[in-house]
């Protein structure tokens, strides 16, 4: 027996689906006869005659990666926006894939677009795959089978686990080292040693890598919290929160990297801050302290260009720290007169050092915010204190409910979300319920998803009633989050 010949080329397989997406909108708004739609449906059909080999041809969504034939399709800068508005078209429709069989190499035009139509209206039903199904079976269609997400087979699942653990420790790997490294930097400039770009340099471009290929993760793990080693875990995590700002800004892989480095060394300058004040709620600072953390942004820059770099890495890498608390409007400080507007790093770091602030549990905060509280909070304050189309990207990126909030359900559960609503058309997020033990900890319960509706009246199975931080509860998000039950 011979292998059969390897797949198509990774061009087709696109090719493949960008034809089957262009028909599906296509198909929405033009009437039958309408050129475009028979040019559609040509396209479409040669697509499957060149990708179909055997006897189906079988397309499907596995942990938001896209897999033709159990090929898994490369996510990059070319593909990226075809790619996110399939798996966006399908997840609203609660649909993993679909098989192709051999007879829709003959099916008539008319079935096609049928078919089409049916893919489309189903995302208005409160029970999108049963209505679908049905309606291929009034239509006599056959040649398609849809797959539900149940539907994965038990040694897929677990590979996706398999899979998704992996990148889960990989960006653990990456937090850890990345901390290590600005942890070596701070401890050398306070012991007024000469300090070095080179280690963090490396671990940033390596961090860069993995998160262009999957920056959920990513966000989702700077919800990391070590509360005594606060200035370390807020750099780390502003870091990250910047990265992943960037990447979906379409940054090239250096200018990530080096976004990530001027997120990283943000705060440098308050290394040279007392303790005692740097813990100090800022209500109780007297003036000369007040003084003194604000010139903290200003010290940044300074310290950086200390550093032993190129005197064009280090002039690449100030800028930004030192912006970060100006404010979009230029009200903020270090007050330096400043005129020009910020750069377009400035701005990132900046919303993602509020919203780690807002978010982090630390002797000097009074109060500490629910992430969605946090983004709410720098919602009222776009266009004075952020960027407003940061403000927006940064809701899109972390969700409404963003990883590691606290919810209060109306059945009486607490319930962390674990996954972000990140998908056009989904609002709500995964969870995953917390159980009470006798000593007061919580254990990891079911995961649910805040989606469910119930198929006679349409409403939630499950509705929010309230929002907590998880340090109110003594909750570590990390606990329940990246735990495998």
């Amino acid at each position: 027996m011979t292998d059969a010949p390897k797949y198509r080329s990774y061009s087709q397989f696109e090719e493949f689906l960008h034809n089957f997406y262009s028909l599906t909108q296509i198909a929405r708004i033009h009437r039958d006869n309408h050129k475009l739609v028979i040019e559609g449906i040509e396209k479409f059909t040669k697509s499957i005659n060149r990708c179909m080999q055997h006897e189906s041809l079988t397309f499907k969504i596995s942990n938001d990666q896209l897999y033709v034939e159990d090929e898994k399709l490369p996510y990059n800068k070319t593909t990226k926006h075809l790619f996110d508005n399939i798996v966006r078209y399908f997840d609203i429709r609660g649909l993993e894939g679909l098989h192709l069989f051999k007879a829709s190499k003959q099916a008539s035009e008319k079935e096609i677009l049928t078919f089409m139509r049916l893919l489309d209206n189903s995302r208005q039903q409160p029970d999108p795959l049963t209505w679908l199904q049905n309606g291929l079976g009034t239509k006599n269609i056959k040649w398609v089978e849809i797959i539900k997400k149940s539907e994965t087979p038990q040694s897929d699942k677990e590979s996706l686990y398999k899979d998704k653990a992996e990148r889960r420790e990989r960006a653990r790997r990456d937090y850890t080292y990345t901390m290590a490294s600005f942890q070596e930097v701070t401890q050398k400039i306070t012991g007024k040693r000469q300090a070095g770009l080179r280690k963090t340099v490396r671990v940033v471009q390596d961090m860069t890598s993995n998160l262009l290929e999957d920056d959920e993760v990513y966000s989702a793990i700077s919800t990391l919290r070590v509360f005594d080693d606060y200035i370390f875990t807020h750099s780390v995590n502003v870091a990250i929160l910047s990265m992943c700002i960037g990447r979906r800004l379409n940054l090239s892989r250096r200018s990530l990297a080096r976004l990530g480095i001027c997120a990283l060394f943000h705060d440098l300058g308050k290394t040279e801050i007392p303790f005692e004040v740097l813990n100090k709620p800022a209500d109780q600072l007297d003036n000369s302290e007040l003084k003194l953390m604000e010139a903290h942004s200003l010290n940044s820059a300074r310290l950086i260009a200390k550093l032993g770099a190129s005197s064009d890495s280090k002039a690449r890498l100030m800028l930004p720290p030192f912006e970060h608390h100006l404010k979009y409007n230029l009200s903020g400080y270090p007050h330096v007169n400043w005129q020009k507007s910020l750069t377009l790093f400035g701005r990132i770091i900046a919303i993602s050092d509020a919203y780690d602030t807002l978010t982090s549990s630390r002797v000097s905060r009074r109060s500490v915010l629910s992430p969605d509280r946090a983004l709410g909070f720098i919602f009222d304050r776009a266009g004075k204190d952020y960027d407003p189309i940061l403000v927006k990207l940064l809701i899109n990126i972390l969700g409404l409910y963003p990883v590691g909030t606290l919810l209060k359900l109306d059945s009486g559960e607490l319930a962390l979300v674990v996954s972000s609503e990140r998908k056009k058309g989904v609002k709500r997020p995964l969870a995953c319920v917390l159980e009470k033990n006798i000593d007061g900890t919580y254990q990891k319960g079911e995961t649910i998803d805040l989606n469910e509706r119930d198929s006679k009246t349409g409403d939630y199975v499950r509705e929010i009633i309230e929002t907590y931080h998880p340090s109110n509860f003594g909750i570590q998000p990390l606990q329940h989050i990246f735990s495998s039950n």
